[in-house]
């Protein structure tokens, strides 16, 4: 494989005034009864000239209004955390100190809800800026402790909204209307994709393909990417995608998608190796909202990783159970959790599993060969690689801007 080597400026949005970026995630999904009364939130925290505030002590008013923008206030509380050398602060909404209301009163099916921040940049009380937006996604665990213990709730995908068997809903809005309809999966296929992989400290959020495949997310810097490689064996549109384990059909140029060895066990939790083709393809693989990243995106993750020499190693699963030994410099400390699903070479055959990992990106460059991103076990960096069309690799979709 030919590799070649990029670098890319990290580019800064502008703004006028303070910015607050609101990104509500899902605790990580545990046992449905053990669910907790609270959920995550962060915000990057800018001044007036969009220069970053910096570990300095903010105060923040969270509050969750029903009905609309201007609705009822049903839940308010009090926080005051300190921000990182990122701007970030991290909460945890239900954890802070309760002005009115009492969150696990909250009848999450009686929506919508939004989620109201006001900030006072200096810690105090005297709260200016103002973020507020509605609340897509639902807390599933929420809704879980309706369910007895051990209990699988189903869920049906019709439109933009996963309905559950117990009479809950989430709101995902990047699922087409066009799929009404298609398939039906329970919540534990979300656990599938990264059995003991991903790092309980960080805050992930969560997504849904159109098949219903539920899958948690993750937001450095200033992309959201998918934290579980892609499931999905249809296309946005609803289409299937073509599969085909006969070597000599693979090595054909038609999109297509397979199991790691022929064996389905491998779509969980490495996902399903996809041709370039699949990724080109005018359908979309990736849900509505999200696209397979661009080479120039990939360039931005590694880049505020530390660049391609230790990238790598921040963003490889340091599960032993799936990378071989040694699994150099990985501590995943992105919460990224590259799996090392290897790939399917154009003739058909299969790479050694546990060894590498390969990533599509959505750049080609010429009519035989595209760019993917791979890693390996005994390196801690991450590589860019020119690579026939046909080759099946894994795919990560990551969010829209």
């Amino acid at each position: 494989m030919q590799i070649y080597q990029s670098s890319q400026q990290l580019a800064m949005k502008s703004t006028l005034k303070l910015l607050v970026t609101l990104i509500v995630f899902l605790n990580q999904l545990v046992a449905f009864a053990q669910a907790p009364d609270k959920f995550s939130y962060q915000a990057v925290i800018r001044n007036a000239t969009n220069q970053l505030i910096i570990n300095q002590q903010v105060g923040v008013k969270i509050s969750i209004l029903q009905g609309s923008e201007t609705g009822t206030i049903v839940y308010s509380e009090i926080h005051t955390p300190t921000t990182n050398a990122n701007g970030l602060i991290s909460l945890q909404v239900g954890n802070g100190n309760i002005i009115s209301g009492d969150i696990t009163s909250i009848n999450w099916s009686n929506g919508p809800y939004f989620i109201q921040s006001e900030t006072d940049p200096i810690g105090g009380n005297a709260y200016s800026i103002m973020s507020l937006s509605q609340m897509m996604s639902v807390p599933y665990a929420l809704f879980a402790k309706q369910a007895p213990d051990n209990q699988q709730l189903e869920v049906s995908l019709s439109g933009d909204t996963l309905f559950m068997q117990n009479g809950g809903f989430v709101k995902i809005p990047r699922i087409s209307a066009a799929n009404n309809g298609i398939g039906q999966t329970g919540i534990s296929d979300h656990t599938c994709g990264a059995t003991n992989v991903h790092d309980a400290s960080k805050y992930y959020g969560v997504m849904a393909d159109q098949q219903g495949n539920v899958y948690k997310t993750i937001t450095i810097g200033e992309q959201e990417w998918m934290a579980e490689n892609l499931r999905t064996s249809i296309y946005r549109n609803g289409e299937a995608i073509n599969n085909d384990y006969v070597s000599n059909v693979w090595e054909l140029y038609l999109s297509r998608w397979c199991y790691f060895y022929d064996d389905p066990q491998y779509n969980c939790p490495y996902g399903k190796l996809y041709n370039w083709l699949v990724v080109a393809d005018p359908r979309k693989v990736c849900p509505v909202g999200w696209h397979v990243p661009s080479n120039l995106e990939w360039d931005t993750l590694v880049e505020l990783l530390g660049g391609d020499s230790i990238a790598g190693g921040k963003m490889k699963a340091i599960g032993s159970q799936y990378w071989n030994s040694p699994n150099t410099a990985a501590t995943n400390e992105s919460g990224f959790a590259a799996l090392p699903v290897s790939f399917r070479s154009p003739s058909g055959s299969f790479d050694s599993l546990r060894v590498k990992g390969f990533y599509w990106t959505s750049n080609e460059v010429n009519s035989t060969f595209s760019v993917l991103r791979s890693f390996y076990f005994q390196e801690g960096s991450i590589n860019q690689n020119f690579v026939d069309k046909r080759t099946g690799a894994a795919i990560r979709c990551i969010k829209d801007e």
